[in-house]
């Protein structure tokens, strides 16, 4: 979806641990105050690096037309978390190895800038998944871009999980556990462990198999509006959730665990002149030359 839109305040979103962070937000704020930019960052990456600058907190930043974030995929998951509820566009610069949620590389970070204040971007939808846990009286709702992962929390056992989509039963899985992925996160851990590329545009549900100890082990593709509820067989097992890496959550003994698909979502901007496709053939077909030590 291509738009027009004025960024008048803007957020700068860093991987404080990167190495070379420092020098390339600079160059970033430096360009932001000569085209007579507002711009700010959260205050603990501000003081984390040491720099003087304009800042706010996750819970004062409303009023925020972008942020441009300074890293990899994880920090574009990170700043999406932080700017949740906002509507905040987010552009990727990539100064991590892969980047498939960035827009450009570190050394293009002046010319992307360029392109998104001279409108020749459009934004890309990003649908997310959710999970819905129910223990007793509590009910915790939890959501990723990328994915939600139920597994088991000892590593030498194997878990035993049956699946219900809406409400019928499906299929029993024995192995490590399962993947539970949006579109954009096809790319992720679902691809290492064998699912499907899709492309963002595509509103589904992806549920993939970790390590299957079984015959039948295929990813499924499931509907946006499809509702899956995993249980345990069996003897009771401690499970864990992981939401997007960034977060993980025991999973109380006979808790009900439901995905979904959200009807909210994160918007992405994309460079005109790019693809989905492009970006998959540069990502992984031609990977990037380690360092050599």
């Amino acid at each position: 979806m291509t738009e027009q839109r004025e960024f008048k305040r803007v957020l700068i979103v860093p991987h404080v641990r990167k190495p070379g962070i420092l020098d390339i937000v600079r160059r970033v704020s430096d360009w932001l105050k000569d085209a007579g930019v507002d711009y700010f960052m959260f205050e603990s990456d501000a003081d984390a690096l040491g720099l003087d600058m304009p800042v706010t907190s996750p819970g004062e930043a409303y009023g925020t037309d972008l942020a441009i974030v300074l890293g990899g995929d994880g920090t574009m998951l990170h700043a999406a978390d932080m700017l949740w509820g906002l509507g905040v566009p987010l552009v990727g610069v990539n100064i991590g190895k892969l980047g498939f949620l960035t827009a450009a590389e570190a050394h293009q970070a002046e010319q992307v800038l360029a392109d998104v204040f001279a409108g020749r971007y459009y934004v890309s939808e990003r649908m997310l998944v959710g999970c819905v846990l129910e223990s007793g009286e509590s009910r915790s709702v939890y959501r990723a871009l990328n994915e939600i992962v139920v597994s088991k929390l000892i590593r030498e056992r194997l878990i035993h999980l049956s699946t219900y989509v809406n409400g019928e039963f499906f299929m029993s899985y024995s192995g490590d556990g399962l993947i539970f992925a949006s579109s954009t996160g096809s790319t992720a851990y679902s691809l290492s462990a064998g699912g499907p590329i899709v492309t963002p545009e595509v509103r589904c549900l992806l549920l993939t198999p970790i390590c299957p100890h079984m015959l039948f082990s295929r990813p499924m593709v499931l509907d946006e509006k499809d509702r899956v509820m995993v249980c345990v067989e069996g003897e009771p097992e401690r499970l864990s959730l992981s939401i997007d890496g960034r977060l993980d959550v025991e999973v109380p003994e006979g808790a009900k665990v439901e995905f979904i698909a959200l009807g909210e979502s994160v918007r992405i901007l994309e460079l005109v002149g790019t693809s989905f496709y492009g970006t998959v053939r540069r990502k992984f077909m031609s990977p990037p030359v380690c360092d050599e030590p």
